[in-house]
């Protein structure tokens, strides 16, 4: 007989359960020939300057779409911490780095493996919080994780990792307070700003990394941050010395750029940076960033004309 809270689940999901128990096993049905196979797949992105490897779980098609309705009908009406300034609707870079601006010192620490560090256990101490019974906390739960830890990649794991955090967050949050202490949590990238004194004094690193590895997560010693006010101290990818705003060769990067399509064209710009890019690929890759920088700076016209005239020479491209 079927648990009536699987039931619940199913009907507000609209998938039958026996779709989800499939999903939940990480298998499909055998085909007609061939095996099965899983439902994610492995996507490999290279990010910044340094083209560093960075590896998604992705959920196939069907999967993902369970996921997001798991992430809008059920975890979206579970509160994170307000100090969790990532992966929340209204909050953005920018917010995160508002917190910290002008500060005497600043220190960053970063949680290694994140995500992989999630595991089914927490994930399951999630979803007992919509008391159900333990058979459909368990369905909720490995709809959600990817061989027993929670894959970066799908919709619904950085709101749950939001949740898992929350004890933390919370915790440290008002241990700082006490303290004198800004804290703000961007997904593994903790901030912490303030006057030297206070932060130095405070032992600040051997708190949170005590705290921090009796949940199962280290901190990555070799990204820990320290940053006076005689110092460049940036926050999220935004300096903050004075104001949140850019880092001014990211400025100039991007406006040489913008001045070098608009004067010989994107094809001759890529050939002579000795790029393969597809001209189309590269403009959409171009005004993704000119995007994030409106977003970080909206009072600022010329960005704003250069997005206009980029999206101009897209459409000529598409054109072709």
């Amino acid at each position: 007989m079927t648990d009536v809270d699987v039931m619940l689940i199913s009907e507000v999901l609209g998938v039958p359960v026996r779709k989800l128990y499939m999903l939940s096993s990480d298998r499909v049905p055998r085909q007609k020939r061939g095996g099965s196979y899983s439902n994610y797949h492995q996507s490999v992105i290279y990010t910044g300057r340094t083209k560093k490897k960075r590896v998604l779980t992705v959920p196939n098609g069907f999967l993902k779409l369970v996921q997001r309705r798991i992430l809008d009908r059920c975890l979206s009406k579970l509160p994170v911490s307000e100090y969790a300034t990532a992966y929340r609707k209204g909050t953005s870079v920018r917010d995160n780095a508002l917190l910290h601006t002008g500060k005497e010192f600043i220190i960053k620490l970063d949680i290694s493996g994140f995500f992989d560090s999630i595991n089914d256990d927490a994930v399951y101490m999630v979803m007992k919080q919509f008391r159900l019974s333990p058979r459909a906390t368990s369905l909720l739960t490995h709809l959600c994780v990817h061989r027993g830890v929670l894959p970066q990649g799908a919709p619904t794991s950085p709101y749950i990792a939001n949740l898992v955090m929350k004890h933390f967050d919370e915790h440290i949050g008002a241990w700082c307070a006490e303290r004198n202490i800004t804290y703000s949590r961007y997904c593994d990238d903790m901030t912490f700003s303030g006057s030297r004194d206070d932060l130095l004094g405070s032992r600040l690193v051997g708190k949170v990394g005590r705290t921090l590895y009796a949940m199962g997560f280290t901190l990555n010693r070799e990204k820990t941050v320290f940053a006076g006010s005689s110092q460049r101290q940036t926050v999220t990818g935004l300096v903050v010395n004075e104001k949140a705003d850019l880092p001014r060769e990211k400025r100039r990067e991007l406006r040489q750029e913008v001045y070098y399509c608009l004067k010989y064209g994107v094809r001759e710009h890529l050939s002579q940076r000795g790029s393969s890019d597809a001209p189309l690929r590269y403009i959409n890759g171009l005004m993704g960033r000119l995007a994030y920088q409106l977003q970080q700076r909206p009072e600022d016209e010329k960005l704003r004309e250069w997005f206009v005239q980029i999206k101009k020479l897209r459409e000529s491209e598409g054109d072709k």
